[in-house]
């Protein structure tokens, strides 16, 4: 496959992801219909299943981009902290900032949607992210919690907390949220090592 066969498909299979996505905030993936979803993208059924198993195959890839698309986001600026402390502050305003941010847009697919795997997906990326972005800190400090469970508690909070959020419109501001979850950043369940001299 040439280089630019290649971006054809990269720019096909993004362009169907969009649209289900974007069909997704005005109703539910069962009503979408294939027809109607290569219709709105203009891209022909054939098209559709040479890339495709069917829509639920397409909904697997969408929330596979956009995993990897949050993990990328959150291991970039991660990276760059020192403490572990900083880690987790840095990855609760970033998922404050996306929620914030896309706050209309992930309502309105929740509404029509309630989808396990969506929410699932977006909760796996952010724990994928803490377990490793804190596991660089283990040769420095004791971590009092299995990273595992850090990054479970961290997650489901901050993912559940953002429906609360998203379901109650107006009830919490951008500062009272980051408030809220910045108390997961607890300096007591990480201890700076001594070294041995």
């Amino acid at each position: 496959m040439s280089d630019k066969e290649d971006l054809r498909v990269v720019r096909t299979r993004k362009l169907l992801s969009n649209t289900l996505i974007e069909m997704m905030e005005v109703q539910s993936i069962e009503k979408i219909s294939v027809i109607d979803l290569c219709d709105k993208a203009m891209v022909n059924r054939a098209t559709f299943y040479a890339h495709f198993e069917d829509k639920y195959h397409l909904l697997a890839f969408a929330l596979e981009e956009l995993k990897d698309e949050l993990y990328a986001q959150f291991t970039k600026v991660t990276g760059r902290m020192r403490t572990p402390k900083e880690a987790v502050r840095s990855l609760l305003q970033m998922a404050v900032d996306f929620f914030f941010s896309n706050h209309k847009h992930i309502l309105n697919i929740i509404r029509c949607n309630r989808n396990n795997k969506l929410i699932s997906t977006i909760e796996d990326s952010i724990a994928q992210s803490v377990r490793y972005q804190l596991s660089k800190f283990r040769d420095t400090y004791e971590i009092k919690v299995p990273l595992s469970v850090i990054s479970n508690f961290i997650s489901g909070g901050i993912l559940n907390t953002a429906l609360h959020c998203i379901d109650n419109p107006g009830k919490h501001t951008y500062e009272e949220f980051y408030g809220y979850t910045a108390i997961f950043a607890d300096n007591s369940i990480f201890v700076k090592k001594q070294l041995n001299q």
